[in-house]
């Protein structure tokens, strides 16, 4: 692995992974990341926040840009222009049994609470602020329910998202893949599992935004940190893993970029597209 391309790429879409890779210690967007994003634009580049993060969230972080992209949902939810370019919904067979193993798990003394992530909305039924300030800053559209496999009966349910204190890779991602349901497993963070339809990741999803854009791999460059970020690397070929990423995903990419808390995915367009840089007065 490299840190940076020799010479200056034709990139047409670049696609950023957003917790752990392009936002910063505290969650944020960095503030040296707006200016570079208007002229990554205005050079006819297409900009992805490509993350498990719900659309609402993302969008309300990132606006109604033209040039945005927007997969969300680990690449179940895609979104141009505020319309719905393609969703992956979950097999409905599988909520109750990933529900009611939270519920049991939970009830037998695990620190484990479930998202069930619809397109319209989030729902939780675990009410503690505790649980409740783990799950707020990723779901804008976020709902307290009684049932969520009531309450969300009537949405496109996306994603399962389970949160697991400490043990997310360890027990919540191992026992669910036991469950033996037709629906892909992914540890997304050190505390998040995510359930999704077979097939379905960011990876994917930026094939296909590749094919509906006409633009080739090689015309995009991508940024990741965590295993749910794997396909997503595989899908661009200029791939960027940060420093402080899974050691898989490190070996995955091609490239290497600084960590998240020293602007990574800044430094890294940068070196790539130096045209992008600041005018100098």
């Amino acid at each position: 692995m490299i840190s940076a391309p020799l010479a200056p790429a034709d990139i047409r879409l670049i696609a950023s992974d957003m917790d752990g890779t392009l936002l910063d210690g505290d969650g944020r967007v960095p503030a040296n990341f707006w200016p570079l994003l208007e002229r990554i634009l205005a050079a006819g580049i297409l900009f992805s926040p490509a993350s498990g993060r719900q659309y609402q969230t993302l969008q309300a972080v990132f606006g109604d840009r033209a040039g945005l992209v927007y997969i969300a949902e680990n690449g179940t939810n895609i979104v141009q222009d505020g319309r719905t370019i393609a969703l992956e919904p979950v097999v409905p067979a599988i909520i109750a049994p990933v529900v009611e193993w939270v519920r049991a798990t939970a009830a037998a003394g695990a620190d484990l609470g479930i998202v069930v992530c619809g397109a319209g909305s989030a729902y939780i039924e675990r009410a503690d602020e505790a649980f409740v300030a783990q799950v707020r800053p990723y779901y804008a559209a976020l709902e307290l329910v009684d049932d969520v496999i009531a309450a969300a009966a009537a949405d496109d349910v996306l994603k399962l998202a389970i949160f697991d204190a400490g043990r997310a890779e360890t027990r919540t991602g191992p026992a669910v893949i036991a469950l033996g349901l037709p629906a892909d497993v992914v540890v997304s963070g050190q505390n998040w599992v995510d359930i999704m339809r077979p097939g379905a990741n960011k990876g994917k999803a930026l094939l296909h935004l590749q094919k509906h854009l006409g633009i080739s791999r090689e015309q995009t460059m991508a940024f990741g940190d965590y295993l749910n970020d794997t396909e997503l690397l595989d899908a661009a070929g200029h791939s960027y893993a940060m420093a402080n990423a899974h050691p898989s995903i490190r070996a995955r990419a091609r490239y290497q970029a600084p960590s998240n808390l020293d602007e990574g995915v800044i430094t890294s367009i940068l070196a790539a597209l130096p045209d992008l840089a600041p005018a100098v007065a």
